[in-house]
């Protein structure tokens, strides 16, 4: 996967792309100049690129269904139309606790 700058304006973010996946451990990350671009895409022209030959594009709608149904199999359940205000770590309870709290995370909404 290419991801291209044809502007100059680009070039910074490019390279703090660059930056943060080196720190996040990509492999193969590397960046190219004009002529490397063209030798991987003939038909594509940019001012620099990051290479990253070991980057795929998913379908994310089936990562997250396959996500939910990983979740719903593990207990989970899933709310629609419920528009968190708050996200919190709680003290995790024991099993036998009158709440059933079994994670230390709270999702909390206007209700």
């Amino acid at each position: 996967k290419l991801i291209v700058a044809v502007e100059h304006d680009e070039i910074p973010r490019l390279k703090a792309l660059y930056e943060r996946g080196l720190q996040n451990n990509v492999p193969g990350l590397k960046l190219i100049g004009p002529k490397e671009i063209q030798e991987k895409e003939p038909f594509c022209r940019g001012l620099l690129a990051l290479d990253s030959p070991y980057t795929g594009i998913v379908d994310y709608k089936q990562v997250a269904q396959s996500y939910a149904k990983d979740f719903q199999e593990a207990g989970g359940t899933i709310l629609t139309d419920f528009e968190v205000t708050n996200v919190e770590m709680a003290k995790e309870s024991s099993p036998e606790s009158e709440d059933g709290l079994k994670y230390p995370v709270i999702v909390r909404n206007k209700k």
